[in-house]
């Protein structure tokens, strides 16, 4: 059903698209999708927490590989670009609908989830000396979450946001604070 409704929510939009043709497109009877979810707003929160997990996935990825801190975010941030660079008017009104749920009607559970994601990650790099220790993990991953966060609704909310080029200097600038200090 969640297959379904992406499908359908990219090809025509949320508003336009009914429970009825969801149904259609994923086989099954309309009372079966309302056993599941309580409404199309159900879907999105749903998407959101499949948007959360591919998040974890990402940054639990990136903990293991090779490289600097810079590499490390010039990945995550242009991997923002990659998935963006074929969105058209549809897909960003999707994405900026399930990262309103995301972001802004976030359960403090979410909202936990999304920071600790950022911890862990901060924390590794630490371990892995890619990042500063002379800094609270959890301040580091408030700041790197907030530049993930913020390019995120740029990208949806602003159709000519350079996100590429600002991925780039945004990776830059946080590996530049981000580095273990020389002594």
């Amino acid at each position: 059903m969640l297959e379904a409704s992406w499908a359908l929510f990219e090809e025509q939009g949320y508003d336009d698209t009914p429970v009825a043709q969801i149904c259609e497109r994923a086989d099954i009877a309309y009372g079966t999708f309302f056993n599941h979810f309580s409404g199309k707003q159900e879907v999105l929160r749903m998407m959101a927490d499949g948007v959360m997990t591919a998040l974890e996935e990402k940054l639990e990825e990136l903990s293991k590989q090779q490289g600097t801190i810079e590499d490390h975010l010039v990945l995550l941030l242009e991997g923002n670009v990659r998935e963006h660079e074929s969105d058209e008017r549809l897909r960003r009104d999707l994405l900026g609908r399930i990262y309103s749920i995301a972001y802004a009607e976030a359960p403090e559970d979410r909202d936990r989830r999304y920071h600790a994601a950022f911890e862990r990650y901060i924390e590794e790099s630490v371990a892995r000396g890619r990042v500063r220790d002379d800094t609270s993990i959890e301040t580091l991953a408030d700041i790197v979450a907030s530049v993930v966060g913020s390019f995120s609704l740029s990208r949806v909310h602003f159709e000519d946001f350079p996100i590429r080029k600002r991925a780039r200097d945004a990776a830059r600038l946080l590996a530049d604070s981000l580095e273990p200090r020389s002594s």
